[in-house]
């Protein structure tokens, strides 16, 4: 069965989108916006503009990062003008006044910087008629619940692109759960399918933008207690990793290289370290499989290269030996054929 053809709007769209991302290309903010609106006065809704058009040209942003074709500061740069696009669309197109469906808070969770896709989301549903308060990125469980106690709002929304972000998102769906708000989760970091959004005990888990609005509009479901798989044997191995975390970087690579690690194997073994810790905490191997063949997929200058995965995992085994939870992940037969999917792309 062959796909419907483009509607001409959708194919509007993907040359307005095109154009965004050459305007990103060339750092040109003030152009940048100058398409945005333009799309906007030529009768695109704001949420396609924000969604089909700045969070996809986003996306392709961050593909081409990681193929090592454009630079972290190309990236942030093109992360800095789409943050002022949005803030441009929100006031060239404000949002209709709230229709009383409910009041949303929606918060990067701790630590996650990346506080773009929270934003896209605030404004989304504002246009679905939300009262939306945007807390931004970074935001503790412990400022979460003194919000939930002060202010009230019927749902908490909450986004993160990083699984190694995983115990904090346990911590704030503890917090909500204390004041009996519900919390819908989104981003990478929980998994293409939300499993992991589940293993949190997360009430609702969400892919994008849209089908988050669509979730909330059909009312967040209860979360399954049931589904949790964070239990205090890997609250403690997960925090052992934490604070291991230095010690473990400078061994391995060491033990890579001969020598103490540079700031770019450092920064991948400290990564490794921290998605082990969370693959740990939600106990799914599969967390740091797919870990291991993104690190196989980017290009970072003298970063943790293919062939040295499996030889990192090996050490990490070695020097965990009393962490028997970890120890049983490492060994795994999804962790050991990702390393040798990972070294295989290397030789071919």
């Amino acid at each position: 069965m062959s796909a419907p053809a483009p509607t001409a709007g959708a194919a509007d769209l993907g040359a307005i989108r095109d154009d965004y991302l050459s305007r990103l290309e060339a750092s040109d903010e003030a152009g940048a916006v100058v398409v945005v609106l333009a799309a906007l006065d030529g009768g695109h809704d704001a949420e396609a503009v924000l969604l089909d058009v700045v969070a996809e040209a986003q996306r392709e942003v961050g593909e081409r990062w990681a193929a090592g074709a454009w630079t972290v500061v190309q990236e942030h740069i093109a992360t800095h003008i789409s943050e002022r696009v949005v803030a441009a669309v929100s006031r060239h197109r404000p949002a209709p006044a709230p229709t009383g469906i409910g009041r949303i808070a929606v918060a990067c969770l701790d630590g996650e910087w990346h506080g773009l896709p929270a934003r896209l989301l605030a404004e989304v549903l504002a246009h679905h008629g939300w009262e939306v308060t945007f807390l931004g990125s970074s935001v503790p469980a412990g400022q979460i619940a003194v919000h939930l106690n002060t202010e009230g709002p019927d749902v908490v929304a909450v986004s993160s692109s990083l699984p190694s972000r995983l115990p904090a998102a346990r911590r704030m769906v503890e917090a909500c759960r204390a004041s009996g708000t519900p919390i819908l989760v989104g981003g990478p970091a929980f998994g293409p399918d939300g499993r992991w959004a589940r293993a949190v005990g997360a009430d609702g888990w969400a892919p994008d933008a849209r089908a988050a609005a669509a979730l909330l509009a059909a009312q967040v479901p209860d979360g399954d207690e049931a589904a949790v798989t964070v239990d205090d044997a890997s609250r403690e191995e997960q925090a052992f990793l934490h604070a291991s975390r230095g010690e473990l970087v400078a061994g391995v690579g060491s033990r890579l290289r001969g020598a103490a690690p540079g700031d770019e194997l450092a920064d991948d073994l400290g990564h490794l370290v921290d998605f082990l810790a969370a693959a740990v905490y939600v106990d799914d191997p599969a967390l740091l499989s797919r870990f291991l063949h993104w690190i196989g997929s980017i290009t970072v200058p003298s970063g943790l290269t293919g062939a040295e995965t499996g030889p990192a995992v090996d050490e990490l085994v070695t020097r965990l030996g009393d962490s028997p939870r970890t120890v049983a992940l490492l060994r795994s037969d999804a962790v050991r054929a990702a390393c040798a999917d990972v070294t295989a792309g290397v030789a071919e």
